[in-house]
């Protein structure tokens, strides 16, 4: 019998059937990982919780075929889970997702790090977070601009100084990342250049802090950010202001911003390697498309592969003298379809996960035309965040919000309150200005 990928009912799912697809968006359960082998029974659990069923791999499954054929014809008929026997095969679920983003740091460093892998949940409301959020982001602003001005002049970074700004940051992220994320987008009508900087610390540090990295790994992600592009410094400022397309001889210039930077961190005392190969390697690129080296795949340090993204993503989301913003949830779209190719595709995903597929601050309009902003992700329903609704079905300022939590409220178009988000818009949208709704 031929066959590679067979619908089946979650309830006749074994450990050893590869899920190659479910029957709803990955990004709709927490499942972390787009197809996985099934090995715990954890995992059998959550699949029969979220999915009626799914498509399952018969080549790519260690289950013997005549087992998985067996299973295919069983009736439907839920297999008992063996009691006592969570995990199987010696290694958890949360431990293959570290082997496999971990797999292409050939140093080590990563996987150090994930061996001491914990878990980070928001430990105060978001509410009571924003003030401090906007402290710490606020003073990292003035703290970049003193340095930026001293770099131009010819002047060392000051290291102190900079970890005296991010580690409050740092702080506030692990106490409530939505509050963070939100302010990130709040601020980034305002100059790019610093706002850029620090904003790549901050992805960065969500991205840690989804992986489980610990204070010293975000220590490193953080001031590995907001350097990535303090080479820029040495750069004109009347080319990097400019608006329209550069030269081939003005982007060869701002290829050189790299190699500045790292000239001058390798210089500066209290810089370690994580943060040097972060810099150097930001601009590198899964398929060997980037500069200055061309790495491909492993050869890009883990370090530069984080820096890479989060720095792409947030110049997406960034309004430059060239260029238009792109709404949050375009942003994550257009970064789905470089996985694998400009970057590593485990590491897509996990960026995914961390910031949601309509980011913390995004305006987002539902099926009824409503037109609200995300305030809180729901980590396991990534389509399904708090959103404050704003404007009405006719786009028109209410005179009361309210906030709707999508996850307590049906998808299903054929169900009464149905309630869905059709699409992100870019920051100022519907002339909306965040702020104005920030809880601070």
């Amino acid at each position: 019998m031929q066959f590679k990928r067979s619908k089946i009912n979650t309830a006749n799912l074994e450990r050893g059937m590869y899920v190659a697809q479910l029957d709803r968006p990955w990004l709709e359960t927490p499942f972390l990982f787009q197809g996985f082998e099934v090995r715990e029974d954890s995992e059998l659990k959550l699949l029969r919780q979220f999915c009626k069923h799914v498509y399952i791999d018969v080549g790519r499954s260690s289950l013997p075929r005549e087992k998985v054929l067996k299973a295919l014809e069983n009736g439907g008929q839920e297999p008992p889970l063996q009691p006592g026997s969570g995990r199987t095969g010696g290694i958890s679920f949360a431990g293959r997702l570290m082997q496999a983003v971990t797999q292409l740091d050939p140093s080590g460093k990563v996987a150090q790090k994930f061996n001491r892998h914990r878990e980070y949940r928001n430990t105060v409301p978001t509410r009571k977070e924003a003030p401090q959020a906007i402290r710490s982001y606020d003073s990292a602003v003035v703290t970049m601009q003193e340095v930026l001005v001293h770099v131009r002049k010819g002047a060392g970074v000051d290291v102190e100084k900079v970890q005296t700004a991010v580690r409050p940051m740092i702080d506030s992220i692990l106490r409530n990342q939505d509050a963070m994320a939100w302010l990130v987008y709040l601020r980034k009508r305002d100059e790019y250049t610093y706002h850029h900087s620090i904003a790549s610390s901050v992805w960065a540090v969500i991205l840690g802090r989804h992986l489980g990295f610990d204070r010293q790994g975000l220590d490193t992600l953080a001031m590995g950010g907001i350097l990535l592009d303090i080479g820029k410094a040495k750069l004109p400022e009347e080319m990097m202001a400019r608006a329209g397309a550069l030269s081939e001889a003005e982007f060869f210039t701002v290829t050189r911003h790299v190699t500045y930077g790292l000239d001058m961190l390798k210089l500066t005392p209290g810089i370690n390697a994580d943060v040097l190969a972060m810099v150097e390697g930001h601009h590198e690129r899964h398929d060997g498309s980037g500069y200055p080296a061309s790495l491909k795949g492993a050869d890009i340090p883990v370090f530069a592969r984080i820096g890479g993204l989060v720095d792409c993503y947030d110049a997406m989301t960034s309004h430059r003298p060239w260029a238009k913003a792109k709404s949050p949830y375009d942003a994550i779209r257009e970064l789905n379809s470089m996985a694998g190719v400009k970057f590593q595709k485990e590491m897509v995903e996990q960026f995914v996960q961390a910031l949601g597929m309509f980011p913390t601050g995004s305006i987002v309009e539902m099926n009824t035309g409503e037109v609200g902003i995300v305030v809180e992700q729901n980590r396991i329903r990534r389509l399904r965040p708090k959103v404050m609704v704003v404007l009405d079905a006719e786009q028109k300022p209410l005179r009361e919000y309210r906030t709707v939590d999508l996850r307590r409220l049906p998808s299903d178009e054929h169900e009464a309150n149905a309630l869905w988000i059709v699409r992100g818009h870019e920051t100022g949208a519907f002339g909306l200005d965040p702020k104005n709704y920030f809880i601070g």
